[in-house]
């Protein structure tokens, strides 16, 4: 029967206990010391006295070789000091190494701490890798948006573009239907646009109506207003 000091309580309150009281993490060789030793320093059983004895002279031994190699490392003396430190990660392992293990693999003296508490890494990996996934799906959702609404607002620009171009090309029509000259300038190849001259008239000082009147002035330079216009536009968007 495995004996230990912890009574009713669970390893992994113990441990809790230890951290609350210290500040600080607690290894499980401490835990084990703590539960399987009496207030006298002795321990509870020859097993627990065997695996106690094991882990600590392989902790002296290991703090030794870190005490040789210090010096060589810095002569500052916080630095000798935070060098010669024990991870909580090394004091596991060297645990590990000295107790013993049932067919299951649980270390002794330990009860299902060790179990608790891979569990409660895997919950908490697999809580961090649930948030990344989550951020990354916001980013992804984001940059969706994103695309769709530039997206959209090229749509709109093209259909204004489109909607501009259909009411040039029919007034371009309207105008050609109305101005013959220009419809066949339009269809040619050429690409100058040639000055338009008016026609010219002999002047006879006598004759009044060889002259053109202010009325029909006007309307020759409204069309020919009307024609550079359009062929300025047409350019514009077609050549």
């Amino acid at each position: 029967m495995h004996k230990h000091l912890a009574g009713q309580k669970y390893f992994m309150q113990v441990l809790q206990e230890m951290e609350e009281q210290l500040k600080r993490r607690v290894s499980f060789g401490e835990v084990f010391m703590k539960t399987h030793t009496r207030v006298d320093g002795t321990f509870v059983d020859q097993k627990s006295q065997h695996v106690g004895e094991a882990y600590m002279k392989m902790l002296e031994e290991r703090m030794s070789e870190i005490d040789k190699d210090g010096p060589q490392i810095s002569g500052n003396s916080s630095q000798h000091s935070t060098h010669r430190m024990l991870s909580i990660d090394e004091k596991n392992e060297i645990f590990f190494k000295c107790t013993l293990t049932d067919g299951k693999g649980n270390p002794f003296g330990l009860g299902s701490l060790v179990e608790t508490l891979n569990k409660r890494r895997r919950t908490e990996s697999y809580a961090s890798s649930s948030s990344t996934v989550a951020q990354l799906q916001e980013q992804l959702q984001l940059k969706m948006s994103e695309q769709a609404e530039q997206n959209a607002k090229c749509d709109e620009e093209h259909r204004q573009s489109q909607s501009r171009i259909a009411s040039l090309e029919k007034l371009v029509l309207f105008i050609k239907k109305k101005d013959p000259e220009l419809d066949a300038y339009l269809s040619s190849d050429s690409t100058d646009v040639e000055p338009v001259t008016l026609p010219t008239t002999t002047h006879h000082t006598s004759n009044r109506h060889s002259q053109p009147t202010n009325h029909h002035r006007s309307r020759h330079q409204r069309r020919q207003q009307i024609r550079h216009h359009t062929l300025s536009l047409y350019f514009s968007y077609f050549v």
